[in-house]
């Protein structure tokens, strides 16, 4: 038995799966971490 609202998406659901589907934030995330691993053994190596 299903109830008749089944049938339409939830609008928090599809926000959810359209941020998601964005994974430009992941990408700027690891380059920065990259740049500030450089960073770090730059200044060790200045010690």
């Amino acid at each position: 038995m299903t109830r008749p609202d089944d049938d339409t998406p939830d609008p928090r659901e599809r926000d959810l799966s359209r941020r998601s589907q964005t994974s430009s934030v992941g990408i700027w995330l690891i380059i920065a971490l990259i740049l500030m691993g450089g960073a770090l053994v730059y200044f060790l190596s200045a010690l």
